[in-house]
């Protein structure tokens, strides 16, 4: 409204605003927001009116005034509207989205170990290859993930333990070799982590289960 004032005025006019989001739409010139089109048309007709930012809340008279203005109108009901750029609305489908996901996380039946690991969603992949995903989520070749499907008669590795992932990582004899210290059942979380956050000790860890993978007939005996 400012803008198509100021039009009508044979000399130079500035216009300051404090929103800074509204300023950098108008400056893309690719934006495809109507509005911001419509706002860079009437600039370029017009060379002589400039836009210019002010800081908000600082006590700039003619900001504080437009401000008081601004919430008059909205308490009065006005047929005053200002479409949202697609920034934020891009902004708000992301933010429940996110919002859905953690709430599905949080009160999902399955993948419960790895919750526990990495309780808050994200966008950003949390960096994890295929050896540290079956380790973590116990869907490799252990016996208790096997027998779940018929693969196997039974939980145990050969030496006669429940063969999950922590057993091959602390007290197989056949994986000696990638031997982590055994973690207490209170800290066996905390151990994980401390695992996956440690370049160390995720080499070690891939290798424990590329020699699982590769050598499964001879650490999972079955029944057959």
């Amino acid at each position: 409204m400012a803008i198509e004032a100021a039009s009508s005025l044979h000399r130079p006019i500035k216009i300051w605003t404090d929103s800074l989001s509204s300023l950098m739409a108008i400056l893309n010139p690719k934006s495809h927001h109507s509005m911001a089109r419509e706002i860079q048309n009437i600039l370029l007709s017009h060379e002589r009116n400039h836009l210019r930012w002010l800081k908000a809340h600082v006590g700039y008279l003619g900001n504080e005034c437009a401000d008081q203005l601004a919430k008059e109108a909205i308490t009065k009901g006005d047929p005053f509207f200002l479409p949202k750029p697609l920034s934020y609305l891009k902004s708000e489908i992301r933010s429940a989205s996110l919002s859905i996901w953690q709430d599905n996380w949080d009160n999902g039946e399955t993948g419960r170990s790895t919750h526990d690991i990495v309780p808050r969603v994200s966008n950003k992949p949390v960096g994890w290859n295929r050896e540290e995903l079956m380790f973590v989520t116990g869907h490799g070749p252990f016996p208790p993930y096997l027998h779940r499907f018929t693969l196997r008669t039974h939980d145990n590795c050969s030496c006669g333990e429940i063969g999950d992932p922590v057993h091959y990582a602390t007290k197989c004899r056949f994986t000696l070799s990638w031997y982590f210290q055994t973690p207490t059942v209170s800290l066996k979380l905390q151990w994980l982590k401390n695992i996956l956050t440690n370049n160390l000790s995720r080499t070690r860890l891939r290798l424990l289960m590329s020699f699982i993978c590769d050598q499964n007939n001879l650490i999972v005996e079955d029944n057959h």
